[in-house]
């Protein structure tokens, strides 16, 4: 019987591996090593986008202006008499307000009247001269050349007569402006000037501000880009808005129409410039307060909407997080006009889901989500329900805690579309 002879080599390196595992597994008693766990999904609620027709409201600063503004000034120089009214009271028109002392004027008024009788007494003269010698001219009793003189005496007298009845006109003209009066029916505001100054162009010209506040104008400066959306729609047909001012205690709104949109752009801002009147029946309003427009532009066709919940934003950029096969995947959109809580937004399809739930902490692409997913209509009946039922826990004077959403929700601040409004 033949044994079998081991190789040296063999035996070497086949004790050497198994020393290797014997290391191996005292240093790790004997188990394998541990498997990291997977990450916890997160919980989010989500909302599907929809399509849907929504108002095209558009939401700009503006400043209230009157239709009309006067600053009432002294057109003639003199001491200021008499001030005829109240401050901050209304006015009819064709009222007077100021009287600039009146003397000296009524004196100027006199002295023309005085050179006009001079004048047409001197041109009737000069008429009956020239009736006397006109016939001696056909006779030959008198010259041709010196009657000649008697016609350029006539027509140098009738233009005299025109000089004085311009200066008497003038001076006419000038007693007049000694009463400032309302140009138009408005209210007045304060003094400028008090009684006893010397008033006149160049010094205390300025003596008050007239202005009618009934209709009110609003002005505002939407970005060159929109110019065509309004001149599609006006002047043809009219274009709705909702003027906001706010007070300390509430705030007041009105409702007026476009009246202007106008024909050039700034070069330096690329903005336009519009303006729409609402009537100022109660005279709340005042020229030059801070007010908030909402531009009614008609419908916007099958547009897609989420909540406002859903908008997050960079400095550059708006996005949402959607939801595919569990996971999120963040979703760049341009944003649209903003209506009853929802966001026109474009860069989606309808149906994709939305979160408007979750911790925003939490929030990455590629995260496992375990998702609570809605229509757009149940997510809006939760919402309500929600304000309702935080509505009734408050009454009483406590102050309500935060809601879910609003602990979640992240305020769209990026605009990479003009901005819109809520109603």
């Amino acid at each position: 019987m033949m044994t079998k002879m081991i190789d040296p080599k063999n035996l070497g390196m086949a004790a050497a591996a198994g020393l290797s595992a014997a290391v191996l597994m005292n240093g790790c008693g004997g188990r394998t090593a541990p498997v990291a766990p997977k990450p916890p999904e997160i919980q989010v609620t989500s909302v599907n986008a929809e399509k849907m027709d929504v108002p095209d409201l558009r939401r700009y600063p503006g400043n209230t202006e009157a239709v009309q503004q006067a600053t009432l000034e002294a057109r003639v120089e003199g001491f200021l008499e008499q001030r005829l009214f109240e401050e901050g009271t209304s006015v009819k028109a064709g009222q007077t307000l100021f009287v600039i002392e009146q003397p000296p004027f009524e004196a100027d008024v006199l002295q023309a009247q005085g050179q006009l009788r001079s004048a047409e007494a001197a041109f009737d003269f000069a008429r009956s001269e020239y009736t006397r010698n006109e016939p001696l001219v056909a006779s030959g009793a008198i010259s041709a050349q010196n009657f000649d003189k008697y016609r350029s005496n006539l027509e140098s007298a009738a233009a005299q007569v025109q000089v004085a009845e311009a200066s008497l006109m003038n001076a006419r003209i000038n007693l007049g402006y000694t009463e400032v009066t309302a140009p138009f029916a408005g209210r007045i505001g304060r003094r400028l000037v008090d009684v006893g100054n010397l008033v006149g162009p160049g010094m205390n010209e300025n003596l008050a501000v007239l202005v009618d506040l009934d209709p009110m104008r609003v002005v505002f400066q939407p970005a060159g880009t929109e110019l065509p959306d309004f001149l599609a729609v006006w002047p043809s047909t009219k274009v709705g808005v909702t003027v906001t001012v706010q007070g300390l205690r509430s705030a007041m709104t009105f409702e007026g129409d476009v009246d202007l949109v106008d024909n050039e752009a700034a070069v330096d801002s690329s903005t336009f410039i519009a303006r729409a009147s609402f009537p100022n029946t109660d005279l709340k309003l005042v020229p030059g307060l801070f007010a908030e427009i909402e531009v009614d532009l008609g419908k916007m066709k099958n547009q897609i909407v989420v909540p406002v919940e859903a908008i997050q934003s960079e400095p550059q950029q708006a996005f949402v997080w959607t939801v595919k096969d569990s996971e999120l995947v963040r979703a760049n959109v341009t944003l649209g006009p903003q209506w009853k809580e929802l966001r026109v937004v474009t860069g989606l399809e309808p149906g994709i889901p939305v979160v408007v739930e979750g911790n925003p902490y939490l929030l990455k692409s590629g995260t496992k989500v375990r998702s609570k997913t809605l229509s757009l209509a149940a997510w809006q009946k939760e919402v309500a329900d929600q304000k309702t039922a935080k509505a009734k826990k408050t009454k009483g004077g406590k102050h309500p805690g935060q809601s879910h959403v609003a602990k979640h929700g992240i305020e769209p601040t990026a605009a990479t579309g003009h901005e819109g409004s809520s109603k």
